[in-house]
């Protein structure tokens, strides 16, 4: 949905030090960033644009690049990232393969800094749910689905007071580089021994949210070592192409209150399963 955004962070990456390949996804979105795109990049070797028939959600439209890249490239690294993300140093690539010496990641978070107020999303502060918190979880979305009317006076009573969002970012920049921590989900640098044990980046099952407690969750069981790298820094707009696609906020809400149950039911049957 997020052309303008999208072409950003493509000449971002474009602009990089170093030997990359650009692969685009675009979700079946309904407008007409595909021929945009394609207009834009159809001569471009290190360019391939790939395209969902249906929007399969965030997971599986990642994956959907994350399959191509391996299986064409055979890569050392693969970076997964949001595309409303800003890459904001041209040697980004010696500075992964600096990371990877020093620390042997599998999973690699840099600091990923909003656009709007200067938070850092990285690391994140949550730790992984426990199933009796995904079920109480689950009975507060289920009770909030059943309450759309509320949801409706809430926004509208918001559109014309509006109130500052929630901070669930960093006010400051953690300095230090952190083993072992959740890491935000609009940014991922997964290298070889990863590639090579999972076909998949995300867990398939979710449509949207909690990929990155998801991810996390099931790092930490297979022993991977996943690491924050302060020294790499990005810029995240942050739900861009959300906030294109709901531009009514009452509906926003019901859209994410819908994914996050979905995500939620999604997880607790992962846990269960061991």
């Amino acid at each position: 949905m997020a052309v303008e955004e999208t072409i950003k962070t493509v000449d971002c990456v474009l602009k990089l030090e170093g030997s990359k390949q650009v692969i685009v996804v675009d979700n079946a979105s309904p407008n007409n960033t595909i021929e945009e795109l394609t207009v834009r990049y159809k001569n471009n070797p290190v360019v391939t644009l790939l395209s969902s028939k249906s929007n399969v959600g965030f997971a599986k439209g990642n994956n959907i690049g994350y399959h191509y890249a391996k299986q064409k490239f055979d890569p050392d690294f693969i970076v997964v990232m949001n595309s409303d993300i800003t890459i904001l140093q041209n040697n980004f690539i010696s500075l992964v393969k600096k990371s990877y010496q020093q620390t042997n990641f599998d999973i690699m978070g840099p600091d990923i800094i909003t656009c709007a107020g200067q938070l850092h999303q990285n690391p994140l502060k949550k730790s992984v749910p426990t199933l009796a918190s995904l079920k109480k979880a689950r009975r507060v979305l289920l009770l909030k689905n059943c309450l759309r009317p509320v949801y409706w006076i809430k926004w509208k009573l918001i559109s014309r007071h509006p109130a500052k969002k929630g901070i669930i970012a960093n006010s400051t920049k953690t300095n230090k580089m952190a083993f072992d921590v959740p890491l935000h989900g609009s940014f991922y640098v997964f290298s070889k021994r990863y590639l090579k044990e999972n076909a998949d980046c995300f867990y398939a099952k979710t449509f949207m949210y909690m990929e990155a407690q998801i991810l996390y969750y099931l790092a930490m069981k297979k022993n991977y070592t996943m690491i924050y790298d302060p020294s790499i820094e990005v810029l995240h707009a942050d739900d861009a192409s959300t906030d294109l696609t709901f531009k009514d906020r009452y509906k926003k809400a019901v859209f994410s209150n819908k994914a996050l149950l979905q995500a939620t039911n999604a997880f607790i049957e992962l846990m269960k399963k061991g």
